[in-house]
């Protein structure tokens, strides 16, 4: 299976990369939905695309009448905990990559069966991955995809960003609910994460969902803290 960036990415891509190389500077109004169509070679709906998801993430906003306009940079940066590991990674400036341990088909056990709203017994997708910034390991990940609702995965797919496929399958997150916690690396997570035993990860849990509320991806990762570190940007 032959897997292409979204043209929208190639919106998002470029704004990003005119933000962090300070040609656009907070509170300034980019270029209209027209020149970047012209500038990029896309549709103007696919600009539109990417402007929305760039003002979703906080890195633009929008006045009615007006433009687009680049909000304030964080005052501090690092990794927002949950889903998106890709495009979180992206707009950091940096590579994403990962590495892919294992991928199979597996029967929910009573406590997954709960939190994916499927019978016990019911099949879904295991996706056990370790995920890179720079060739630097970032997080350990377990996920598992409701086979019912995401009917593919494959290894070329699981090696890049799993959301932007579903995405491309029309399959989108309407909300999500997420734990987070700390722990200890064990020597495992050590090996994989490069850290020693012992040292403190954070431990996330996050269920999404569709828009009529049916959890299609429950999502567990441990993330290093030696070299990175998780924020949470509270917007008013």
């Amino acid at each position: 299976m032959t897997s292409k960036v979204p043209k929208y990415e190639i919106v998002k891509n470029y704004i990003l990369s005119q933000v962090q190389t300070g040609i656009y500077q907070p509170h300034q109004m980019i270029e209209s939905e027209a020149e970047l169509s012209d500038h990029l070679s896309v549709s103007r709906i696919t600009v539109r695309r990417g402007i929305e998801e760039l003002v979703n993430e906080k890195i633009l906003s929008k006045k009615k009448g007006v433009g687009t306009f680049v909000n304030p940079l964080p005052k501090f940066f690092g990794f927002k905990a949950g889903i998106g590991f890709s495009s979180e990674v992206k707009s950091r400036g940096m590579e994403p990559s990962t590495k892919l341990l294992n991928l199979e088909k597996v029967k929910a056990n009573e406590t997954q069966a709960k939190d994916m709203k499927i019978p016990v017994g019911g099949e879904m997708w295991l996706v056990e991955r370790i995920r890179y910034a720079d060739e630097v390991a970032v997080s350990y990940e377990i996920e598992y995809f409701d086979v019912q609702i995401v009917k593919e995965l494959n290894t070329e797919i699981c090696e890049k960003s799993i959301y932007e496929y579903l995405s491309e399958q029309g399959i989108e997150y309407e909300f999500v609910d997420q734990k987070i916690s700390a722990t200890l690396a064990n020597s495992r997570m050590g090996d994989f994460l490069n850290v020693e035993e012992g040292a403190p990860l954070i431990d996330t849990k996050i269920i999404a969902c569709l828009e009529n509320g049916k959890p299609f991806n429950i999502g567990y990762a441990l993330y290093q803290t030696e070299s990175f570190y998780l924020m949470h940007t509270v917007y008013k």
